[in-house]
């Protein structure tokens, strides 16, 4: 797969609890109803009112159609309600890698499994069907759940890059850089 042909794909993941489609501009209505939340990181942060949050999904729709990120909205099996939005980027299919994040989950769905659940989907699909040798997940340091749910997925810590980046609280002092390696997650599987 080339980056022309995996940005014009429709990605459709599921299992017994969550569904992760495409997101488009439409979903904007179902997404207000559990985007303005502090308790929801940097996307809480940065998102607390409609023009905000139009601002977003002009940013991930302009992101998909630059084949930077491809956005995934996370909905509820059961009731096709939204739960989040997590996104695939970073990509670079001559090296057989992606990157994993940008995900946000509603405050009513977090510590239910929600986030490793989805991550182990997205995980899955990148070597199941992608056929990537790596997918890499870049964690702020003072983001302990993410940490812990990549770890639980069998991500390994390869170090912290310093100053990586400007979070909502200001500088950060770093960034982790994970990974699984395909051969990791066979023997895991």
């Amino acid at each position: 797969m080339n980056t022309t042909q995996f940005f014009s794909s429709t990605i459709l993941l599921e299992n017994e609890s969550v569904v992760l489609r495409p997101l488009e501009m439409q979903d904007i209505d179902a997404l207000e109803t559990i985007a303005y939340h502090k308790e929801l990181g940097e996307f809480g942060v940065r998102v607390k009112n409609r023009a905000d949050l139009v601002e977003y999904m002009n940013f991930c729709m302009k992101s998909k159609k630059d084949k930077e990120l491809y956005p995934l909205l996370i909905l509820n099996k059961e009731d096709q309600t939204p739960i989040g939005v997590t996104m695939f980027g970073t990509i670079s299919f001559p090296h057989q890698r992606l990157e994993i994040g940008w995900t946000w989950i509603g405050a009513q769905f977090q510590g239910t499994g929600i986030n490793g659940n989805c991550k182990g989907l997205l995980r899955d699909y990148c070597f199941d069907v992608l056929g990537l040798r790596r997918v890499e997940f870049r964690i702020d340091v003072k983001n302990l759940k993410s940490q812990k749910a990549v770890e639980k997925l069998g991500a390994v810590r390869e170090g912290l890059l310093r100053n990586y980046a400007i979070q909502s609280y200001g500088n950060s002092a770093g960034t982790y850089m994970y990974s699984i390696l395909s051969e990791e997650w066979r023997k895991r599987k």
